[in-house]
């Protein structure tokens, strides 16, 4: 009893007091309604001056254009603020039927445009707000009704109003019915977008284990064993096959946390990430490996960690790329930082990459000029005037979340 008691006080103060819900128009003419619900009652508004000058008491003509502008502003709000224009409508009624006799012998003491009035806004109310509220709005209707109508008109008269409101309240509830299925249906689409998504990256890390890892993995295991399966290897190069070793446990390590990754529904990566301090280990790895490179380092400089990854990633492709295509080019790798971009340089004075780029060189560059955009930077790759290639990003500091 006590929770009925509650419920039933809150739909009275929403009744009273409680705002409309926010209208989200989609199509013009949603958008256009306030306009011309604002024309609709000046229009109406001059009706009903007419209508009280011709049929209403001798008054002054100032109280009758105040009460023709009360009667017809209801109907500039009822687009935005159905249950808001209701109460002013309702207070103007009993006001009008109270003051105003009209002097025609009509079953009901209000204007034309107060009756075809009142079923828009009991309309639009019902369509607007829950079913608690409306039943205040009910009761306030009859309340009207018992009090200002002919008793012989009365049960025709609520009648409609009820119909009114339970129509109204049946096309609300059939919005939400289809509003929650809509909805569901976006989730359901979503889960099977990502389902989809999951099973794509399982099968590229089940191919990716089974076939690129096992081969870097003989690469690894017949570099390490070529000392010992073959007489006579000169110490230069045994040095050389226990790098190839080592670089290539180290592919497996990066390729191992790869998998991982794409096996996984999280995307946050919880090992460490590669940051601008360590391009001094990737461009000593690149001296021992042959290349000739030149490194102009920002010693002690603090930039967000994704500028670094990408900044690491993305010398680390140049490198690659100047080794297949440029061997035995000197490398310069040059970083400058502004004030709200790192510029990153690394050219080479040989090029290698004539006409269009095809195959893994175009995989290359599209992952470097992909590192740079996903975090706002840009990328630009190409020949130099003088037979050179350069790559040039620039990484903003200020990196989105």
């Amino acid at each position: 009893m006590q929770s009925v008691l509650r419920v039933g006080l809150r739909d009275l103060r929403g009744f009273l007091v409680g705002p409309d819900p926010p209208v989200r128009a989609r199509t013009r003419l949603g958008r256009a309604l306030p306009t011309i619900g604002a024309i609709a009652a000046l229009v109406c508004g001059l009706i009903s001056f007419e209508y009280l000058r011709g049929n209403g008491p001798s008054v002054a003509v100032g109280f009758l254009v105040i009460d023709a502008v009360l009667i017809a502003a209801p109907l500039g709000l009822v687009a935005t603020r159905p249950l808001l224009a209701w109460r002013m409508a309702f207070l103007v009624a009993g006001f009008t039927g109270a003051t105003v006799p009209i002097q025609q012998g009509t079953p009901w003491p209000w204007t034309p445009v107060q009756m075809l009035m009142f079923p828009l806004l009991l309309a639009v109310v019902a369509v607007r707000h829950r079913r608690g509220v409306l039943v205040w709005v009910g009761l306030s209707a009859t309340l009207l009704l018992v009090i200002f109508v002919n008793p012989g008109n009365l049960a025709g008269l609520l009648f409609a109003v009820t119909a009114i409101l339970v129509i109204g309240d049946q096309v609300r509830r059939r919005r939400e019915v289809q509003a929650a299925l809509a909805e569901e249906e976006e989730r359901t689409e979503l889960a099977q977008a990502r389902r989809a998504i999951a099973e794509e990256r399982n099968r590229i890390a089940r191919e990716m284990h089974d076939v690129v890892a096992h081969h870097m993995s003989l690469i690894a295991v017949r570099a390490e064993t070529a000392v010992y399966r073959i007489d006579g290897v000169p110490p230069a190069v045994a040095e050389e096959l226990a790098a190839i070793a080592g670089t290539s446990r180290e592919a497996l390590v990066e390729m191992r946390r790869l998998l991982g990754v794409l096996r996984s529904t999280e995307t946050a990566l919880f090992e460490p990430q590669p940051v601008l301090d360590d391009l001094a280990g990737l461009v000593r790895d690149a001296r021992e490996a042959g290349v000739d490179v030149t490194f102009d380092p920002l010693p002690g400089t603090r930039v967000p960690p994704a500028v670094g990854l990408a900044a690491f990633r993305i010398v680390q492709e140049a490198l690659s790329n100047a080794r297949r295509h440029a061997a035995g080019a000197p490398v310069r790798i040059t970083l400058s930082l502004g004030p709200s971009t790192l510029e990153l340089y690394v050219r080479n004075t040989l090029n290698a990459l004539t006409g269009e780029p095809t195959g893994g060189e175009r995989h290359g560059l599209l992952g470097m000029r992909e590192r740079a955009t996903a975090i706002g930077g840009t990328l630009a790759a190409g020949p130099d005037p003088d037979g050179g290639y350069t790559v040039h990003a620039t990484l903003p500091l200020e990196v989105a979340a």
